[in-house]
């Protein structure tokens, strides 16, 4: 069977396990970013990676990723520990800050406040699905106006400016 695992299970840039790790794709509004970081979504999911090695926390994470938008779920938690008491500080945390931002699914993520699991746990913003995408689509497209017939915004408009004066054209200034 082939392994569509993307994730690395090489080295990665060590992570402190009091530090914070952030993450946003470029397009994300930075109003939803900010509930994002301040846990004001509601947690659609969890997944916890405690007591994982990093092969298996590996598995569970692109395994997560993938099936949450095809549930529906879009933000959700990833409890990977601060792991300042383990041999390898932070070894988890620094795979999973690594790995999320290498998957196309996930838009953003933050670590959690304090209640949520605090910089042992993270936020994800995941893509929406096909379909709520579609729907979102459906549900906030702007009407087209009465007698014009374009799909796209591609489509070459005429333009609603008047076309500039040649200075021989234009009407004399006043004043000055």
């Amino acid at each position: 069977a082939k392994d569509n695992n993307t994730l690395t299970l090489g080295e990665v840039p060590p992570v402190d396990p009091f530090d914070e790790i952030a993450f946003k794709r470029d397009g994300v509004q930075t109003g939803v970013y900010r509930k994002l970081r301040l846990g004001r979504y509601p947690q659609e999911a969890t997944l916890d990676l405690h007591r994982m090695t990093v092969r298996e926390a590996r598995e569970a994470v692109w395994r997560f990723v993938h099936a949450a938008p095809r549930a529906g779920l879009r933000r959700v938690v990833i409890t990977h520990g601060r792991g300042d008491r383990s041999e390898t500080p932070g070894r988890l945390k620094s795979y999973v800050a690594h790995w999320l931002p290498t998957l196309p699914l996930v838009l953003a993520f933050h670590s959690a406040q304090r209640h949520h699991g605090g910089y042992g746990a993270c936020y994800v913003l995941l893509r929406n699905n096909a379909e709520k995408r579609q729907d979102n689509r459906e549900r906030h497209a702007r009407p087209t106006p009465p007698g014009r017939r374009y799909s796209s915004r591609a489509t070459a408009q005429p333009s609603r400016r008047p076309a500039s004066r040649s200075p021989a054209t234009a009407p004399p200034r006043r004043g000055r």
